[in-house]
């Protein structure tokens, strides 16, 4: 056990200096300090991939990684709430622009990178054209699927109101109180997990609490630094600020999920991988954009929507229409090679060529992919909705 130990120590080490500057108030030129803060986030994204491992001895796999979701995904909440709070307090300013940017990048990015990624590695590594995902991934696609249908109705009204961020955020607690009955997936740990598991169950759990405690701190203040770094250093090459908020800080605050669902997908669990990516999305796509606008409401001191303007509305359609084609390539429980690369090529068409007409040309084929998928497999979405009904029914009794 003497590796895993002292894999232990390195990860913990790496998040110090960033950790003492952060305390002291040390300051350093930007890209300083996004190294610094950089590695602290990756330091901590493991610890947590440990703890995550750790915890499914002793709580159901979804519930352990919603919370891991939640956690992995708080330094995107602070660097939204901050923009729609500035929003908030400063009408009719880029800040208006910035907060559904983020958003909408982060939530992107999550797809396009991140699933893609681990479907493509998944598939490299077993050398198959498609692969299988277990029974239980339906919860967090049946949940995804229902907050991508009602997100279709934002950009067609032009603003997030209170009354989506009250039904959304419904969502999200609907969501969370069904992983608690979610089936157990059979697995052996190994690594540093596997030494966790050796602990006493009292030692075990308490050192799984401090886990996801001390890296929810590191990443809470560690991200912002990392995309305000990155921020600086890129505005000597003079780039929009608008693609900056998009995409390089959500690049930075996206990080832990990519590395948890890496890290996963590398100990060859790509459901577990993919269960941790969903329910990161599923966060964003409820909690998050719930938050913005009643964050947005008490900065502005009136229950105000946020608005989304032109740009906006296609950013969030274009995200909606990711969304469901991401979902409607699951609802059979599996996914192919050809899957995974429209994933990452379709995101880095927009990536590349960020134009009206680019973003609406894509979301069309999202939707024109999607439709014949969401025919064909009409059973499924049945099949996985009363997965629901049977899950709650369970906690009931």
């Amino acid at each position: 056990m003497l590796k895993e130990k002292l894999n232990i120590l390195l990860a913990f080490t790496f998040t110090l200096p960033w950790m003492i500057s952060f305390l002291f108030s040390i300051h350093y030129p930007p890209y300083i300090e996004a190294f610094l803060s950089g590695i602290a986030v990756i330091s901590a994204s493991f610890l947590l991939s440990w703890a995550a491992e750790t915890a499914e001895m002793d709580i159901p796999r979804s519930f352990s990684l919603a919370l891991v979701a939640l956690v992995a995904v708080l330094p995107e909440y602070a660097v939204d709430v901050y923009l729609a709070y500035m929003a908030g307090t400063n009408p009719g300013s880029m800040y208006v622009h910035y907060a559904a940017a983020n958003m909408t990048g982060a939530n992107r990015l999550l797809i396009g990178i991140g699933w893609s990624t681990v479907i493509l590695y998944s598939l490299f590594k077993t050398k198959k054209d498609r692969t299988r995902l277990d029974e239980g991934i339906r919860l967090e696609t049946s949940v995804l699927m229902l907050a991508t249908a009602y997100s279709f109705i934002l950009p067609i009204k032009g603003n997030i109101s209170l009354i989506d961020s009250v039904i959304l955020i419904l969502i999200y607690f609907f969501y969370l109180s069904l992983t608690v009955k979610s089936p157990p997936e059979e697995f052996e740990v190994e690594g540093v997990p596997k030494y966790l598991c050796s602990l006493r169950k009292k030692t075990r759990r308490w050192a799984v609490v401090f886990f996801f405690a001390f890296s929810a701190f590191t990443i809470f203040i560690s991200v912002e630094a990392f995309a305000e770094g990155l921020i600086a250093s890129a505005k000597i090459l003079d780039v929009d600020p608008f693609i900056m908020v998009q995409w390089i800080a959500p690049l930075a605050s996206e990080s832990p999920e990519l590395i948890v669902a890496l890290y996963l997908v590398k100990r060859m669990r790509l459901t577990a991988s993919l269960n941790a990516l969903i329910s990161s999305k599923v966060n964003q796509w409820t909690l998050l954009i719930g938050t913005l606008a009643i964050v947005y409401s008490i900065a502005s001191y009136s229950p105000n929507p946020l608005p989304l303007d032109a740009r906006q509305k296609e950013e969030v359609l274009l995200t909606a229409a990711q969304s469901l084609f991401a979902t409607a390539i699951l609802l059979d429980l599996s996914i192919s090679r050809m899957e995974g690369i429209l994933l990452l090529l379709l995101f880095l068409i927009q990536l590349f060529i960020p134009s009206m007409e680019v973003r609406l040309v894509v979301s069309a084929i999202y939707l024109i992919l999607s439709v014949p998928i969401l025919i064909r497999e009409r059973r499924n979405i049945i099949k996985s909705f009363r997965y629901l009904y049977d899950l709650r029914r369970m906690n009931k009794y």
